[in-house]
């Protein structure tokens, strides 16, 4: 099992290695600080809905909802670019 992780204060502190898009990255800071941290854990670090439910005191259901409509935005804001 993967030792828990504190919630992730802000996505600079999540940004992709070398192989990431700025432009990923600048969408992601756009997102509700709820939103953009489950999307950060759940994409880069891989962490399950359920590991990330107990590093944010959530329910699983309630990240996986998040991870959801985060990646709707970002979707949607990549489209406008």
């Amino acid at each position: 099992p993967r030792p828990a992780e504190p919630a992730v204060a802000s996505t600079a502190a999540v940004a992709p290695g070398p192989e990431g898009s700025l432009a990923v990255v600048q969408l992601l800071r756009q997102l509700p600080p709820e939103q953009a941290e489950v999307v950060a854990l759940k994409v880069w670090h891989g962490f399950t809905f359920g590991e990330i439910g107990q590093a944010l005191a959530v329910s699983p259901n309630t990240a996986a909802s998040r991870y959801r409509y985060g990646i709707e935005k970002l979707k949607g804001m990549w489209e406008e670019e």
